[in-house]
């Protein structure tokens, strides 16, 4: 089983990345849908080759990937934040005060695939949103840096995640 979705992640792979071309070139010519065939091709291969020599760890759990429901709510509510800092910030009535900040962050071991899926899920989802972005979680100190526009608390998808406020 653990050979089979080696190769099946690749070869699902191959219709994304010509679906990737064709909207990176914005055009149906027949030398672009050629050369998009090519570029696939040679993608897909190297994604094998990656595959085979790294393979990825990564086993979230059901709960955690539906963490992403939360994510259009916090891009609403943080881009309001975002309007409301750049327009206090363009009539000069207060300077926007960006910050970087650091959290506890229950990131478990490099190894283990369902940490680090916490991880990536934390870092994706958390950096979605427009007021924060996170800079990097260090399993060894159990951190995740982050910078924000507006200080705010970390979404419940954070803390979820892993972090600890």
């Amino acid at each position: 089983m653990k050979n089979f979705e080696k190769t099946l992640v690749p070869w699902l792979s191959l219709p994304i990345f010509y679906v990737f071309w064709i909207a990176f070139v914005g055009t149906f010519a027949v030398h672009e849908l050629l050369l998009g065939v090519i570029a696939t091709l040679i993608a897909t291969l190297g994604l094998f080759i990656i595959n085979r020599r790294y393979p990825a760890k990564f086993s979230p759990s059901f709960h955690e990937l539906l963490s992403l429901w939360c994510v259009p709510w916090y891009l609403v509510s943080d881009t309001w934040k975002i309007i409301a800092v750049a327009g206090k910030d363009l009539v000069g009535a207060k300077r926007a005060a960006s910050l970087f900040r650091t959290v506890r962050f229950d990131a478990g071991t490099k190894d283990d695939p369902h940490a680090v899926a916490r991880r990536v899920l934390a870092v994706v989802y958390t950096t979605i949103t427009p007021n924060t972005i996170v800079l990097g979680i260090n399993a060894s100190d159990q951190k995740m840096l982050l910078h924000e526009l507006v200080s705010s608390p970390l979404p419940k998808m954070t803390r979820d995640l892993g972090a600890q406020a």
